[in-house]
């Protein structure tokens, strides 16, 4: 009987990332925007957004968010403006050099 049980557990592990919840769905997008899933991830992902219209529609407003930082987010900053002040970059320094000793 524990030969059974050694077979099934990897077989039931690959069946549980094609049969996913909306919680472990939406970890693998984010995840996507970053590296490449691996074929088994992609596969259950994509079951999982032909079903779920929340994780097709909290998909989109992540890529959509992703694009709107990378093409607005240096534009809109200006380093130079409302920045810390010399003397408190350098208290923030020495609290950090005081927390690494």
């Amino acid at each position: 009987m524990n030969w059974i049980a050694k077979l099934k557990s990897p077989f039931a592990d690959g069946l549980g990332s094609l049969f996913q919840d909306c919680q472990h769905a939406s970890r693998l997008q984010s995840e996507a925007l970053d590296h490449r899933l691996t074929p088994l991830q992609r596969i259950g992902l994509r079951c999982h957004l032909a079903l779920c219209k929340w994780c097709r529609r909290y998909g989109e407003q992540i890529r959509f968010l992703r694009v709107a930082a990378r093409k607005y987010g240096e534009d809109q900053v200006d380093p130079g403006e409302g920045g810390l002040s010399a003397e408190a970059r350098k208290r923030i320094l020495e609290k950090l050099q005081s927390l690494g000793e």
